[in-house]
């Protein structure tokens, strides 16, 4: 699958520009049509080991008109400098060899299994990018959602926006406007190391069952290690915006102009449109419920476009990509 562009890599195109055999890109590539956030975040090698330090300009220097023979006072902008925290999460794949064996072709049946476990680590990457809290769980890297989850308090607070949809409790979705680029949003992976996931064949080696038994009863298993280290940098929350509070539980005809107006909203706090890769993630339910919307002839802001080879729905012309790892129980904003 081609890079959408050359100065906005995704791990597929990091993968397949480092992996000599391919095997790896092969597993992301299948992976990323699971997971097609995986084909659109820009990723950047870290400056750190554990870490990526971004400079944010905080504000910018002062001007000001003269006359003739007077001067201006000197400024200078301000900046502020922010640790984005990376983690390290992990998998080892155990597989009896005679069980393998058993199966005719040892390797299929591993590689089937290894398969599975690659897939546990893409969706808990995916919960990650939009839940996970350093405040909750400081081994995980900080998610979008404890970012982006106060519409007065913080700075960024303009780009989080409640829809009005009659949400009450814990039985919310988002819809998000996410610009990937390196000097937006990005994701990002320890200096030196490896991007994405690595996999390491560990061999034939004796594993101990689960029986507790004393001295511990031992079988012989294939085992195979993956690794897959990752952060996500918000360098400019002006290319982020979250809608809030909709409820799915909802009949969307009953809604569908109130997300369509939200929408509106969002895409025009989206600082620049011009700048990366712009994209909007939503439930499965929520998608179809605008699919649906198409056909209507009063409807001018739907319709679709190509995103990587494929047809999909767009707002604005902005791909609109389903994303399984948002949840229908956020709580509520407002």
């Amino acid at each position: 699958m081609a890079a959408l562009d050359t100065g906005n890599p995704t791990i597929l195109d990091m993968v397949k520009r480092t992996d000599p055999d391919g095997s790896i890109a092969n597993v992301v590539e299948a992976l990323s049509q699971r997971n097609p956030i995986l084909l659109d975040a820009a990723v950047q090698e870290g400056n750190g080991v554990d870490f990526h330090r971004v400079t944010i300009r905080s504000g910018l220097p002062a001007v000001g008109y003269r006359k003739y023979n007077e001067g201006v006072t000197k400024g200078k902008s301000t900046t502020t400098q922010v640790d984005e925290a990376m983690s390290m999460l992990e998998g080892r794949s155990v597989v009896d060899v005679a069980l393998a064996k058993r199966n005719g072709n040892e390797q299929a049946f591993r590689a089937s299994e290894d398969l599975a476990f690659l897939q546990a680590m893409n969706n808990t990457q995916a919960d990650s990018l939009f839940y996970a809290s350093v405040a909750v769980d400081p081994e995980k890297f900080h998610g979008l959602t404890p970012r982006f989850d106060d519409e007065t308090g913080g700075a960024n607070s303009d780009n989080v926006i409640a829809v009005d949809t009659g949400a009450a409790g814990d039985d919310a979705s988002s819809i998000w406007f996410i610009t990937w680029h390196p000097d937006t949003v990005f994701l990002t992976y320890p200096k030196g190391s490896t991007v994405g996931i690595s996999q390491m064949d560990l061999g034939i080696e004796y594993e101990e069952d689960a029986s507790g038994a004393t001295p511990a009863s031992k079988f012989l298993a294939y085992r195979t290690h993956f690794k897959w280290d990752m952060g996500l940098v918000v360098k400019d929350w002006r290319y982020v915006v979250r809608l809030g509070d909709i409820d799915e539980s909802i009949n969307i005809a009953a809604i569908n102009q109130t997300i369509i107006q939200a929408m509106i909203n969002g895409y025009n706090h989206i600082y620049d449109l011009n700048v990366g890769r712009n994209v909007i993630y939503m439930s499965r339910t929520v998608k179809t419920w605008l699919e649906l919307q198409i056909n209507d002839k009063s409807n001018l802001h739907l319709g679709m476009t190509e995103w990587h080879g494929m047809q999909v729905l767009a707002f604005r012309g902005i791909p609109i990509v389903t994303c399984d790892a948002l949840k229908k129980t956020e709580t509520n904003l407002a």
